[in-house]
């Protein structure tokens, strides 16, 4: 008796685990797929089932929460769906491992394997080694996931200097117009650089650039063309300055993926330097700067922002050579 209800009970747990694991695992395969791919691979025989399966299981998830699937935009839903999942099969694998053993503990203490014919004996299963297991396993996928998207990318931060002090006193069609001037100045830049994606702010705005020398590029021109600047299109009284940082590295960025929802240490870093820059400056991590084909005008300061080795530029210290993308 005891040794049927013990084996029932493993058998339950191990079946239904490996249910709610397979499901998990065909939704990574969905979210993997949303990425592009050969035309034959959607022709494939266990593609087709595995929509025509997984689909619709999916699609009755997506409605409880309000949204659609399949989608017709990149979603990450697939790989909430399998964590939830994967949460079941943990939470369901230790409740029926408890119940296993009082179950065995009620009817006469643990089974051995062997002690007569017939009888099924099971070892004793460390709840917190599976854990661990499964927990490693998700991390493992996890980070190749990330491993396949990730971008080496260079990000430029700017930031007008006291803008708030500017406005004050001034009519708002002048703060207005000498904005919409500035905004259109730095657009042209970026267009000419090559700027990859852009995050606008009030008075700022982060950029990604596929290359270091266009994103060190575009700053520079931002720094030289500003005095030009106010002088022709400025109609506020004080002159607008700017402190320029920039930080690069690899990040888990998209074709489709908006700027302002990537969260990175990348761009916290670049913030970073802009902030602590001084005004009308240029402030890059030593990466940066190693990277740099023309390093001309740049000086190490003495300074690191989180742990990373400050270069500076000022437009009095080089003249920068034009550097666009190929245009």
């Amino acid at each position: 008796m005891r040794s049927v209800a013990v084996f029932t009970l493993s058998a339950i747990r191990r079946i239904v685990g490996l249910s709610l694991s397979l499901t998990a695992v065909s939704f990574i395969a969905l979210f993997g797929l949303q990425f592009r791919h050969s035309s034959k691979v959607d022709g494939n025989w266990v593609i087709i089932h595995l929509h025509a399966t997984v689909d619709p299981f999916l699609g009755k998830m997506a409605s409880w929460v309000n949204f659609s699937w399949p989608s017709t935009s990149f979603t990450y839903f697939p790989v909430v769906a399998a964590l939830v999942f994967w949460g079941l099969s943990l939470a369901f694998g230790a409740a029926l491992l408890s119940a296993q053993k009082k179950v065995s503990k009620a009817l006469g203490g643990p089974v051995k394997p062997g002690l007569a014919a017939g009888e099924v004996g099971e070892r004793a299963v460390d709840t917190e080694a599976q854990r661990k297991e499964l927990l490693m396993r998700y991390r493992e996928i996890e980070e190749q996931l990330k491993a396949a998207n990730r971008k080496h990318c260079t990000f430029l931060s700017v930031d007008i200097v006291g803008s708030t002090e500017m406005k004050m006193g001034e009519a708002e069609h002048i703060i207005f117009a000498t904005f919409k001037a500035y905004e259109e100045l730095l657009r042209d830049i970026f267009e000419r650089f090559g700027a990859w994606k852009q995050a606008w702010t009030p008075d700022g705005v982060m950029v990604c650039f596929l290359q270091s020398d266009l994103a060190v590029g575009a700053a520079q021109q931002i720094l030289l063309s500003l005095p030009k600047f106010n002088e022709k299109s400025n109609r506020l009284k004080t002159p607008i300055r700017v402190r320029c940082g920039l930080n690069e590295g690899e990040v888990p960025i998209y074709e489709d993926s908006k700027l302002e929802k990537v969260a990175d240490r990348v761009i916290d870093v670049a913030g970073h330097m802009q902030k602590r820059g001084s005004p009308s400056t240029l402030w890059l991590s030593q990466d940066v700067y190693n990277l740099l084909e023309d390093k001309s005008g740049f000086r190490g300061i003495g300074q690191e922002v989180d742990g990373a080795t400050v270069y500076e530029w000022k437009p009095e210290n080089a003249v920068v050579k034009a550097r666009t993308a190929g245009r």
